[in-house]
């Protein structure tokens, strides 16, 4: 790998994971089409899940003091076995097909707020087994699982920063079994190593950025915002 492309993925990552410390998720999909132009797409997820982890376990150091736990342990119960299964089979199935269906379901998702019920909706504290199912299926399928499940952490009642900081316990343990099941399978070699720890150490100061964005964002415009971003990365999905 020439060194220009190893300063292009670094500085993408600087500027991803600092949106995903406003957004709680989003770091992989700047960083997916990047890495795949370089590196190739059988590299690209292993790094983003081995890069998730540091950046979503700084994101929840920052907020800790916030975190919800019990929404933490419904939503692994539900998603630690999917997304063994889900990262196994990836490898399988048409990626552009899936992503196809993820941006679809993503703006029925968005729709359905505008229903007579929408806004009386919240999500149950056991709701989040089936949600963290769901997401982790999503995430072992095409590796970005932060769009589909954020709206439903939001939904129950979370915040900002402990929104921030939940969503990111979550997905960070999510990602240490798939990380597993990729060395497993052969997927991980010493470049996507290297990379994906320069990735990491990016991360950490980017997650402080990303706080500091989010404590200037007032509470009535935090759902406006993460609703123009669930469109966004739905018709990045349906376009790409």
């Amino acid at each position: 790998m020439e060194t220009l492309d190893i300063i292009i993925i670094l500085i993408v990552g600087l500027v991803g994971y600092s949106f995903a410390g406003v957004a709680g998720f989003g770091g992989g999909i700047v960083l997916m089409p990047t890495l795949t132009v370089l590196i190739g797409p059988h590299a690209a997820l292993p790094i983003i899940c081995f890069g998730s982890i540091f950046a979503t376990a700084a994101r929840a150091w920052i907020n800790r003091a916030h975190i919800d736990w019990k929404v933490n342990f419904f939503f692994l119960i539900g998603a630690i076995p999917l997304i063994i299964i889900g990262t196994k089979i990836f490898v399988a199935l048409d990626q552009v097909t899936i992503e196809r269906m993820l941006g679809v379901f993503m703006l029925l998702l968005l729709a359905s707020k505008k229903l007579p019920f929408a806004n009386k909706f919240r999500t149950p504290l056991w709701g989040f087994i089936p949600v963290g199912s769901v997401t982790a299926f999503i995430a072992g399928l095409v590796g970005v699982p932060g769009p589909f499940s954020a709206m439903f952490f939001i939904n129950y009642g979370l915040q900002k920063m402990a929104y921030i900081g939940t969503f990111a316990i979550a997905m960070a343990i999510l990602r240490i079994p798939q990380l597993a099941v990729f060395a497993w399978d052969g997927f991980i070699n010493l470049q996507i190593i290297y990379l994906s720890i320069g990735l990491g150490i990016i991360s950490i100061p980017a997650a402080y950025v990303g706080s500091k964005l989010l404590g200037k964002l007032p509470d009535k415009y935090f759902n406006i915002f993460i609703n123009l971003i669930l469109i966004a990365f739905a018709v990045f999905f349906l376009v790409k």
